[in-house]
């Protein structure tokens, strides 16, 4: 997904740079009086016209072609003005363009968005970087984040609303979910069982990946964390099944195949505590297997 840069032509069809056009407005939001548009909190960004220009110019020179001998402009203007929106948009861009590493980009862009809630070009950039190392709830936040505070502009907008087309495409070829937010409220609630099981709250997280399972019968994660519950309380054959769900939907899932060899050794009725690492398997599977995104996407969400 092609970032969209200051120095690509207006959407606005003015002939003019989108940094010298329709781009200023965005940035002089923060001094409009508060609107639906504006986000809930409150915020107050600092605006250097001179650091902007810089940083077009640095922009400009990596559009140009040169790359990695820009690494040290980037990181002393990142060094001068830390707390500017600007220079970690910049930064982030730079990281992805020249070093390839979208993970890398990330604090960046969101330190960006952080300052400049309303910087559309970042939250759309931030959305194409956790596109890519497969944070898919994020990611739709970051995109409808681009559309709310897009100010009109057509390029964010039909950008975002793609890749949110493309997300929501995917979710129902693979999964049983008919929308987007139907998953993401099935990841909420995977989420709060993965967090009960962190903190030993056993019995609660083995409730939840159930409720999750019921809507989505093939998620094998929610199978392989409810075997390290099941396990932690000491039921060994519970554990057991739920592991082999595990291993019948996914035979290469690597943390239930390892986690089976140590509770066949247990005991009925005696604790074996697990080490709870399955949540980030499949994004490490991503990482490795580049690029596969598609692949991977679809073994995040098994039909």
């Amino acid at each position: 997904m092609k970032a969209i840069g200051r120095n690509d032509p207006c959407p606005c069809g003015s002939g003019k740079k989108y940094k010298k056009c329709c781009l200023p407005k965005q940035e002089a939001m923060p001094r409009k009086a508060p609107s639906e548009a504006m986000p809930e909190d409150a915020f107050i960004a600092e605006l250097l016209p001179e650091v902007d220009e810089e940083v077009d110019r640095l922009l400009e020179r990596l559009e140009n072609g040169e790359g990695e001998r820009l690494q040290p402009e980037f990181e002393a203007l990142l060094a001068r003005h830390p707390n500017q929106a600007m220079t970690n948009y910049a930064m982030g861009v730079y990281v992805v363009m020249v070093e390839n590493d979208p993970e890398g980009s990330i604090p960046y862009f969101e330190e960006a968005v952080r300052i400049f809630p309303l910087l559309a070009a970042a939250h759309f950039n931030l959305g194409g970087a956790y596109v890519k190392t497969a944070r898919i709830p994020e990611a739709v936040t970051a995109f409808r984040h681009a559309i709310r505070y897009s100010d009109g502009d057509e390029n964010i907008v039909q950008g975002a609303r793609e890749q949110l087309r493309f997300l929501g495409k995917l979710v129902r070829e693979t999964s049983p979910f008919k929308t987007l937010d139907a998953y993401l409220e099935n990841q909420k609630l995977f989420d709060g069982a993965y967090e009960k099981l962190t903190q030993g709250r056993y019995e609660e997280a083995i409730e939840l990946f159930k409720q999750v399972l019921q809507q989505h019968p093939r998620h094998v994660q929610s199978y392989g964390n409810m075997g390290l519950a099941e396990a932690s309380l000491g039921r060994k054959a519970a554990a057991l099944a739920c592991l082999d769900r595990a291993i019948e939907l996914d035979p290469t899932y690597e943390p239930a195949l390892c986690n089976r060899k140590v509770i066949e050794k247990m005991i009925e009725g005696q604790p074996q505590v697990l080490q709870i690492e399955g949540i980030e398997y499949y994004k490490e599977k991503f990482e490795e297997t580049k690029p596969g995104r598609k692949s991977w996407l679809q073994r995040f969400l098994p039909g």
